[in-house]
C-alpha cells in the first residue's frame, strides 16, 4: 500500500472520528451566484401608491437590481428597468437553471463580451393576487403606475449613482411587460428616452379575444371570480387546462375594465358571444395600438424603440407589433423593428439581441 492511499485513508478516518473539523459560516442573506459585473442589492419600497389596492396586494415591494461592481462615472450609471410578463416578477430572473443560465448570468456574460450596457439594471416587483397588473393605473387592482413611475423611479435616482440624461433611461419587457414598457414610455417621454419591448400585448381582436371567449362560459358556468378564488386558494385551479385562458381574462379585465363592485365589465354577450361595441371600446383604449395614437404628442418625444417578435407566437402578437411599428413610423421615432423564427414563448432567448441594440445605441 503507497503512501498516497494512506493519507487518503487517514483523512477519512480523521473527518468520520472529527464530522466538526470542516468549515461552515451562516451569511446573512440569500446567495444565489457570484457574476463578475454585477453585485446584488434589493430597493424595498413601502408603497404608498398602492395603499388600500382593491386586491389586498402587498404594498412592501422589493425590487431586485443588478449593480455594477466598477467605479460609476462621473454622470452617473444608465438605467434599465425590466418588466415581468403575466405570472412573472422580478426575482425570477434569477433563479438558477439546470445546465442554462439565468437572465442574471446571460446578461453578466454579455457585459464582459461587450454585448450589453453596464447599468443598473431594476427587476420591477408589480405582482398581483391574478399574476399582473400590466404597469398601469386601475381601479380593478391598483395604481401600478404609479408605483413604477412615483415610487420606483423616485427611489432609483436616490438610492443608486444614476445620471439624469433621460436618453439613459431604458424601459424594457417581454409579453405583458412589453405592454408595460410602451405604457410607461408613451406616458412619460421625460423619464424614459428609450424603450424596448418583446411580443408586447397588442391587437386584443387577435391576441385577447380568443381567450376571452374560451374563459367567458367557464366563468359564466362556475359563477364568476369569487368562484375561480376558491379554487385558486384550495389549490386545484392552475391544474384544470382551462386554468391560463380564463386567469389572463381575470387579470385583463381588472386592469382594463373592471366594475365598482369587483366584478369586470366583458364585452362579450354571455349566451350569444355577439361582441359589445361600447364595452369593447373601454377595453380597446388600452391597446397601444390606440393608445400610442392618441399619445401622438407623447409618444413623439421619444428617442428609440426597439421591438422584437415572434413570427409564430401563439397570441397572434406579430400582427399587433407591426402595427405598433407603423405607428412609430408614422411620428418619426426611430424604431428598430425585428421578427424571429420562433413563438410567444421563446422571447426570454431574445432578450440577448436588445442588450445588444441598447449597447450600440448607447455607446
Amino acid at each position: 500500500m503507497n503512501d498516497t492511499h494512506d493519507a487518503a485513508q487517514n483523512s477519512e478516518q480523521n473527518l468520520s472520528q472529527n464530522p466538526s473539523s470542516f468549515k461552515s459560516r451562516l451569511q446573512e442573506g440569500l446567495w444565489l451566484q457570484e457574476l463578475e459585473n454585477f453585485s446584488f442589492a434589493t430597493l424595498q419600497i413601502e408603497s404608498q401608491a398602492l395603499r388600500g389596492n382593491p386586491l389586498g396586494d402587498p404594498t412592501l415591494r422589493r425590487n431586485p437590481v443588478l449593480v455594477p461592481r466598477a467605479q460609476a462615472p462621473a454622470q452617473g450609471w444608465p438605467v434599465v428597468f425590466v418588466l415581468s410578463g403575466l405570472t412573472g416578477n422580478g426575482t425570477y430572473s434569477f433563479g438558477q437553471k439546470y445546465r442554462a443560465p439565468n437572465t442574471a448570468e446571460t446578461l453578466d456574460l454579455a457585459c464582459k463580451r461587450g454585448e450589453a450596457p453596464l447599468a443598473i439594471y431594476v427587476f420591477c416587483d408589480a405582482m398581483t393576487y391574478w399574476g399582473g397588473s400590466q404597469f398601469i393605473n386601475s381601479e380593478g387592482t391598483g395604481r401600478y403606475e404609479d408605483f413604477v413611475l412615483n415610487e420606483l423611479v423616485e427611489a432609483v435616482k436616490r438610492e443608486c449613482a444614476v445620471t439624469n440624461d433621460r436618453q439613459k433611461w431604458c424601459v424594457s419587457g417581454g409579453s405583458s411587460g412589453g405592454y408595460g414598457a410602451l405604457h410607461l414610455a408613451t406616458k412619460r417621454p421625460d423619464v424614459f428616452g428609450f424603450a424596448a419591448a418583446i411580443a408586447p400585448d397588442s391587437f386584443f381582436e387577435a391576441s385577447l379575444l380568443p381567450d376571452l371567449y374560451t374563459a367567458l362560459p367557464v366563468l359564466t358556468s362556475l359563477g364568476g371570480i369569487n368562484a375561480v378564488r376558491r379554487e385558486m386558494e384550495a389549490g386545484r385551479w392552475m391544474k384544470r387546462k382551462e386554468a391560463f385562458p380564463v386567469l389572463n381574462a381575470i387579470a385583463m379585465g381588472l386592469c382594463y375594465a373592471p366594475s365598482s363592485d369587483g366584478t369586470i365589465e366583458y364585452p362579450l354577450d354571455a349566451e350569444t358571444g355577439i361582441l359589445k361595441p361600447e364595452t369593447w371600446s373601454k377595453w380597446k383604449r388600452h391597446d397601444p395600438v390606440e393608445f400610442i395614437k392618441e399619445r401622438s404628442e407623447s409618444a413623439a418625444r421619444l428617442d428609440m424603440i426597439y421591438l422584437d417578435v415572434g413570427t409564430r407566437d401563439q397570441f397572434q402578437l406579430l400582427f399587433g407589433t407591426r402595427q405598433i411599428r407603423d405607428r412609430f413610423h408614422d411620428l418619426r421615432v426611430s424604431c428598430d423593428y425585428s421578427e424571429f423564427e420562433g413563438t410567444h414563448f421563446d422571447i426570454g432567448e431574445r432578450r440577448s439581441n436588445f442588450w445588444k441594440w441598447l449597447k450600440q445605441n448607447w455607446s
